[in-house]
C-alpha cells in the first residue's frame, strides 16, 4: 500500500433499491495486473467506472473541508503550499499508529461514501444500465457480497513485477512488499466471479476486457424486479472470455 492510498476504500454504498436499473460490478486486481487498463477501456465504452481510490485522494488532494479537518487533527505542519495535505508526510503518521489511522479513515471514509453514492445516484438517474467501482482493495477487504458480480484481474507474478518497475519507476522490493500484502493469485480466482486474464499483451487484453464488458451488459440487461443473484464463487475457474 502506498502514501496514495494510507487508508482502506470505503464500503460501498447501499444498493440501488429494488427494481432499479443500475446493476454494480466490482472490478479488482493487485499491483501491475492490467486492472487500471481494464478500467480505462471499459469508461472509453460509455461505463460509468467509479475509482474508489481516486475518490480518496480528493478528499486530501482538493482544498476543503475534509482537508481543513485532517490539518486540524493531524497539525499545520501537514499543509502543503498549494492548500492541500502532505500526503507522505500523513502516510507515515498513519502507518506508525492505528489510532491515527482510525481518525484519519474518520474523516475520509465518510466523504468517499457521499460522493460514490453521488456518482450511483446520477446513473440512476440518467438510466444506466451498470456502474462499475475500480476497487484495488475489494477483496482484502472483504467487500464482494456488495455487488452483483466481481470482476478479477490476473497476471503473472514476473510480469506485474517488471510491469511496475519499468513504468511507475519503483523497485523491485516495493513490489514485492506491496503482492506480499494482497490476495494471492489462487484466491483471487476462488473468489471472483468473473477473470480477465492478462498474459499475452495489451491488445488480448483490449479484446478480454471488452468481451468481458459485453457480459457484464447482458447481466445488467437481465435485472428485473431485484438484483441479479451472484454466481456461485466455484464457478469463476473457467470463465475468462
Amino acid at each position: 500500500m502506498t502514501h496514495a492510498s494510507c487508508f482502506a476504500p470505503p464500503p460501498s454504498p447501499t444498493p440501488p433499491p429494488a427494481g432499479a436499473p443500475c446493476l454494480r460490478i466490482g472490478l479488482t486486481g493487485g499491483i501491475g495486473s492490467g486492472k487500471s487498463t481494464v478500467a480505462a477501456l471499459w469508461r472509453r465504452e460509455g461505463v460509468r467506472v467509479i475509482d474508489l481510490d481516486a475518490c480518496s485522494r480528493a478528499v486530501l488532494d482538493v482544498p476543503g473541508d475534509g482537508v481543513e479537518e485532517a490539518i486540524a487533527r493531524f497539525g499545520e505542519e501537514l499543509r502543503t503550499p498549494g492548500g492541500t495535505v502532505d500526503r507522505v508526510r500523513m502516510a507515515r503518521i498513519v502507518f506508525a499508529d492505528p489510532g491515527a489511522r482510525a481518525d484519519l479513515e474518520q474523516i475520509v471514509l465518510p466523504r468517499v461514501h457521499e460522493a460514490v453514492a453521488d456518482q450511483e445516484r446520477a446513473a440512476l438517474k440518467a438510466g444506466e444500465p451498470l456502474v462499475v467501482h475500480d476497487s484495488p482493495l475489494l477483496l482484502e477487504t472483504g467487500q464482494e457480497q456488495r455487488y452483483g458480480a466481481v470482476v478479477g484481474v490476473l497476471a503473472r507474478r514476473e510480469d506485474r513485477i517488471d510491469r511496475v518497475v519499468r513504468d511507475r519507476g519503483r523497485t523491485r522490493e516495493y513490489v514485492e512488499s506491496i503482492l506480499a500484502a494482497q490476495v494471492t493469485d489462487l484466491e483471487r480466482i476462488r473468489r471472483c466471479d468473473l477473470l480477465i486474464l492478462n498474459t499475452t499483451g495489451r491488445e488480448v487484453l483490449a479484446q478480454r476486457a471488452l468481451r468481458m464488458l459485453e457480459r457484464a451488459r447482458a447481466l445488467a440487461s437481465q435485472r428485473a424486479a431485484a438484483e441479479v443473484p451472484r454466481p456461485p464463487a466455484s464457478s469463476s475457474v473457467g470463465r475468462w472470455p
